[in-house]
C-alpha cells in the first residue's frame, strides 16, 4: 500500500467515526490512531481529555502509575486530501502546548481557575499531587502530516529531576508501524545500547530438527533500558502481559530488587526469550552476541516489567548488580508460530497456564470470524443490500481483504461490510463486559479490560464454546448498535460534560442492564438485530439515565475526595455508589423494547443445544476421516507413552475399528481430546 493509499484509508476511517460517535475529526483522529497503538502495545493507555486554550493544548492523557509516568497527547490533524508537510517549527509549537499544560497545571491558582466539572481540572490537578513522584513525562504528537526530513531526532531532556522524551506518530510512522506486511521491527543492538555484546553460552541440541539456544546472564539495568525503549511490543508473544499477573509475584519480585538484590539471580527463574535471527561471534566454545532481530519475552514479562518499574518508581536504584538468567532460542520466521507458544507453555514454572491462556490463537476468535462472515444482517432504511458485520480476528483483515480487489469489486465489498460495522477485539470485549454489569472494568481501558474479557472467554469456553453461536452473535451485535447509540446520544446531549463519554457509556448501559435484570426483564435484542437500530423509548431511557449517571460518577468523585473522576470510575465502589443512588424508570412505553429474562434464556438454551449438535457432527465427520489407521498408530503410540485412562484407551479401539465400529458423538469428541493430549506429548500424525 502507497503512503497516498494509507492517508486516503486513514482518512475514511477517521470520517466514519467521527460520523458514528458524533466527535470532532480532531478526536475521532486521535481516538482511531490510539486505538491502533493500543493493539500494538506501542502505549499503555488513551484517556480522552480535550483542552484548547491559548498558549496550551491536551487530547489525551495517561497515567503509568507503576512505571512513574504520565503520557500527554497532542493531535495536529488536517482535513486535506493531500498530504502535507509538518515543519519542525509546527512540530515544536505542538509541543510547546502540550509542555505549557504540564507546567501549568504545577501552579495551583491555574488549576483553582479551571471548572471543575470539566476533565482539565481533574488532570490538571492530578499533575499537580503528583508531579514531586513522576520520573518521567512521555509527549506524543499524532498527525496525519509527513514529519519533515530535516528532523533527525528529538532528544530526550531533564527538567527538575524529571525526564521529559518526545514521539511523533507522522503518516509514514503510522504506516510503517500498522503495516500488517511489514511490521516496524525490534532491533537490539547489544554494542550500540551497551557499549559491549552480550556473552552467552550455546546450549542447542543436535538434533537436525532443533533451533539453536543460548544461555546467558543479563544485567537488570540492560533488561530495564530494552523494556524502556520497546515497551509492551516485546511481549506481543507473552501469554499474559504485566497487567495480568498476580500481585502478590510481582511485590516478591521488587522486594528481592530492593532488599536482596544478590538473591535475584537465585531466587527468579528467569526469562525466556526469542528472536528471528542473531550477530553472533562464537569463539572456544563462547559466544558474544551482538544484536538480536524480534526480540520476544515470550515468558518472564513481569519479572522484566518488575525491574522496569523499579528503576523508575526508586530513582537512584542501582540495577547493575542485578542479574537475570536469560534463555535465547533463534526461531526462524516460518517456525514461530509452531515453536513459540510451545516454548511459553513448557518453561512457564511460576504460574501454571493451561492451553486455554493461548488466546491468541484461541478457537473463540475463529468462531466469532467464521459467523460474522456467513451472517448476513437484515437490510434496512429501504435499501435491498444486507450487509456484514466484519469481526477482525487478526489486525488489518479488513484493509488485506480488499487489497488486490478491482475497483468494482472494492467498492462491492465495501457496500456489504461497512467500514462503520467493523468490530476489533478490544470493541467486542468493551461492550461484552459493559453488558455484564462490569462498568469498572472496562473503565480499566482497553488493555486491561480485554485481559478481564480473556479470562470469561477462558471459562465459557470449557464447554466447547456452545455459548457462542449465531444467536449469541445477534444478540451481541444488537448490544454493540445499543453501545454506538448511547455514545452519539450522550455525545449530542446539552448536558454532556466534554470527557466523561467513556465512563457515561459503559456506566448507562451496565445499570440499565442491573435494573432490568432485578426487575426479571431483558432488552430484546433480536429485535434491534432484525431492524439494526434502537427503538426510540429506549433511547429516551438511556438519555434520561446518562444525565444522572454522568451527575452522580462527578459528586460522587468528589465526596470520595478523588480529583480524577476517570480514576473514579475505575474502581468497584464507583459502580455500588451508582448502583445505590441512580433510579432507572422504566416505562409502559419501554415495553415492546423488553422481553421477559425466562424467554430471553430459553432463547440461549435452544441456542446451545443447537450449537452443541454441531460440535457433536464436526466432531464425528473429524475422527471418521482420519481412519482407522491413524487411530490404531495413535493407540500404539499412546500405550508406550504417554498415560492414557482407561476410557480414553477404549474409545481409541473403538476409533482404530472404523468402519465396523463407529465412535458415537460424545467418542468422538473424547477421541478429539485424547488427540491434542498426544500432540502436547510429541505424537505427530505423520
Amino acid at each position: 500500500m502507497t503512503l497516498e493509499d494509507f492517508h486516503a484509508d486513514l482518512m475514511r476511517e477517521v470520517v466514519v467515526r467521527a460520523d458514528a460517535t458524533a466527535d470532532s475529526t480532531e478526536s475521532a483522529f486521535a481516538a482511531v490512531v490510539s486505538d491502533y497503538l493500543l493493539d500494538e502495545g506501542v502505549i499503555s493507555d488513551f484517556v480522552p481529555c480535550v483542552v484548547r486554550q491559548r498558549g496550551f493544548r491536551v487530547d489525551g492523557y495517561a497515567f503509568i502509575q507503576d512505571e512513574a509516568t504520565l503520557d500527554l497527547y497532542v493531535t495536529d490533524y488536517l482535513s486535506s486530501e493531500r498530504i502535507e508537510t509538518l515543519t519542525k517549527t509546527a512540530m515544536e509549537l505542538s509541543f510547546k502546548r502540550l509542555e505549557g499544560f504540564f507546567l501549568k497545571s504545577k501552579v495551583p491558582d491555574f488549576v483553582n481557575g479551571l471548572e471543575v466539572a470539566h476533565p482539565a481540572w481533574g488532570l490538571a490537578k492530578q499533575i499537580q499531587e503528583e508531579a514531586s513522584t513522576l520520573a518521567r513525562v512521555r509527549f506524543y504528537l499524532f498527525t496525519n502530516r509527513q514529519l519533515s526530513s530535516t528532523v533527525k531526532e528529538l532528544p530526550t531532556t531533564q527538567k527538575d529531576g524529571c525526564e521529559w522524551t518526545y514521539r511523533v506518530f507522522d503518516l509514514g510512522a503510522l504506516q510503517r508501524l500498522l503495516s500488517t506486511t511489514e511490521p516496524e521491527e525490534i532491533i537490539v543492538d547489544f554494542e550500540e545500547m551497551f557499549g559491549e555484546p552480550l556473552v552467552c553460552l550455546p546450549a542447542g541440541g543436535p538434533d537436525a530438527n532443533s533451533v539453536d539456544s543460548y544461555l546467558a546472564v543479563i544485567p537488570g539495568d540492560w533488561l530495564a533500558k530494552i523494556y524502556d525503549r520497546f515497551g509492551g511490543r516485546l511481549l506481543e508473544q507473552n501469554v499474559r502481559t504485566f497487567l495480568q499477573v498476580r500481585a502478590k509475584v510481582n511485590k516478591g519480585i521488587r522486594k528481592t530488587i530492593l532488599e536482596e538484590p544478590g538473591m535475584f539471580f537465585a531466587y527468579n527463574n528467569g526469562i525466556s526469550t526469542t528472536a528471528v535471527e542473531a550477530d553472533l561471534e562464537l569463539s572456544g566454545g563462547v559466544g558474544k552476541l551482538h544484536s538480536v532481530r524480534h526480540l520476544q519475552i515470550v515468558n518472564g514479562g513481569q519479572t522484566t516489567a518488575s525491574i522496569f518499574n523499579v528503576k523508575m518508581k526508586e530513582r537512584g536504584v542501582n540495577l547493575s548488580g542485578i542479574r537475570v538468567q536469560m534463555k535465547l532460542t533463534i526461531v526462524p520466521s516460518s517456525r514461530v508460530d509452531e515453536i513459540v507458544p510451545r516454548i511459553s507453555q513448557y518453561s512457564n514454572s511460576q504460574n501454571k497456564i493451561s492451553e486455554a491462556d493461548f488466546f491468541s490463537n484461541h478457537p473463540f476468535h475463529v468462531r466469532v470470524e467464521s459467523i460474522s462472515r456467513h451472517t448476513w444482517a437484515p437490510a434496512v432504511g429501504g435499501s435491498h443490500i444486507q450487509t456484514h458485520w466484519f469481526y477482525e480476528r487478526a489486525r488489518g483483515q479488513y484493509v488485506n481483504q480488499q487489497a488486490y480487489l478491482s475497483p468494482a469489486k472494492k467498492r462491492e465489498f465495501q457496500l456489504q461490510n461497512p467500514r462503520g460495522q467493523v468490530i476489533t477485539k478490544t470493541d467486542l470485549a468493551k461492550v461484552i463486559n459493559t453488558f455484564r454489569r462490569l462498568p469498572y472494568i472496562v473503565s480499566l481501558g482497553a488493555q486491561k479490560n480485554f485481559g478481564h474479557f480473556v479470562t470469561f472467554v477462558n471459562d465459557e469456553w470449557k464447554q466447547d464454546g456452545v455459548d457462542f453461536n449465531d444467536t449469541w452473535f445477534h444478540s451481541t451485535i444488537a448490544q454493540t448498535i445499543i453501545f454506538k447509540v448511547a455514545e452519539r446520544l450522550i455525545q449530542d446531549a446539552e448536558w454532556y460534560a466534554l470527557g466523561y463519554r467513556a465512563q457515561t457509556v459503559t456506566y448507562t448501559i451496565a445499570l440499565l442492564q442491573e435494573r432490568l435484570a432485578n426487575s426479571s426483564l431483558a432488552i430484546d435484542t433480536e429485535r434491534i438485530w432484525l431492524r439494526q437500530e434502537v427503538g426510540p423509548a429506549l433511547k429516551e431511557t438511556i438519555q434520561a439515565v446518562a444525565e444522572q449517571v454522568q451527575d452522580r460518577i462527578i459528586r460522587a468523585a468528589g465526596m470520595n475526595g478523588i480529583v480524577n473522576v476517570t480514576e473514579w470510575c475505575k474502581r468497584k465502589g464507583c459502580w455500588e455508589d451508582v448502583c445505590a443512588h441512580v433510579p432507572v424508570q422504566l416505562t409502559t412505553r419501554l415495553d415492546v423494547e423488553l422481553c421477559s429474562l425466562e424467554d430471553a434464556t430459553a432463547d440461549k438454551k435452544a441456542a446451545r443445544r443447537e450449537r452443541r449438535m454441531f460440535n457433536d457432527v464436526d466432531a464425528q465427520l473429524e475422527v471418521v476421516n482420519r481412519g482407522a489407521e491413524y487411530w490404531t498408530r495413535l493407540l500404539g503410540w499412546g500405550n508406550s507413552g504417554i498415560d492414557l485412562s482407561p476410557s480414553e484407551i477404549q474409545v481409541l479401539r473403538i476409533a482404530a475399528a472404523i468402519p465396523k465400529k463407529i465412535p458415537s458423538p460424545q467418542q468422538c469428541m473424547k477421541l478429539l481430546e485424547v488427540e491434542a493430549k498426544a500432540k502436547d506429548e510429541g505424537f505427530t500424525p505423520n
